[in-house]
């Protein structure tokens, strides 16, 4: 089951490779492999989830079903809502990607409530939540949130379209394949692969070259980010 878990998720990173337009051959190869480790990892964790809640003997068929699932909207319908200009669409966007990264999405949505409280800048755009977490720029994304330096935002407290779209893919990345197989492979084999190209672990020089998962969404902008 393992390793139809781990080729599901290398068909997941091919096709939300191929749905996000990945610029290139380092980057597709990255989201393919990353695929095979989230899909290993995803499904272990969720069957511990559903065993250690239900005991349903099933349990590992049930989570490469939830894991499969997940991934292919996040694929494949995922880049589909956060290229509209519609909050209801951003919002569907952000559940699938929710499902694909339980963990540190739900950390930063209590994040999220935290730095609302306290009266600091919150936006939300291209399907994931954008929340100030401190002075100077950069934007960190984990899961479907993207703790962000106040000097990202606006005066109106939105932030730029380019830092959103920036932001959105490394989430739409997390949606096909999962957070453990994406930022896993991020600080690993990217990291790297971005270093042995003469380029930063987590983004790219002058010369386009650096960790492989940050080449699309650089289209967008040159945020120093995760």
């Amino acid at each position: 089951m393992l390793l139809i878990a781990s080729l599901v998720g290398a068909i997941l990173g091919a096709v939300g490779a191929a749905a996000n337009k990945v610029k290139t051959w380092d980057e597709f190869l990255l989201w393919v492999i990353g695929g095979t480790i989230g899909g290993v990892l995803a499904v272990l964790a969720w069957t511990g989830i559903i065993w250690a809640l239900f005991e349903v003997e099933s349990s590992v068929a049930i989570s490469l079903i939830l894991f499969g699932t997940a991934g292919l909207l996040g694929a494949v319908v995922a880049p589909l809502l956060d290229n509209t200009d519609g909050p209801v669409a951003w919002l569907c966007s952000f559940v699938i990607k929710w499902v694909q990264s339980p963990l540190l999405t739900t950390v930063g949505l209590v994040a999220t409530l935290i730095v609302t409280v306290a009266g600091r800048e919150v936006d939300f755009r291209r399907g994931m939540l954008f929340i100030a977490v401190g002075p100077g720029g950069g934007a960190l994304t984990l899961g479907a949130v993207a703790w962000t330096r106040s000097g990202c935002f606006n005066p109106d407290g939105t932030v730029p379209d380019n830092l959103a779209r920036h932001e959105s893919t490394h989430s739409r990345t997390v949606a096909a394949i999962g957070e453990l197989g994406f930022y896993l492979s991020y600080v690993t084999i990217g990291a790297l692969w971005g270093s042995a190209q003469g380029g930063s672990w987590n983004d790219l020089n002058a010369a386009g070259c650096g960790n492989p998962f940050e080449k699309t969404a650089h289209t967008f902008t040159r945020y120093h980010d995760l």
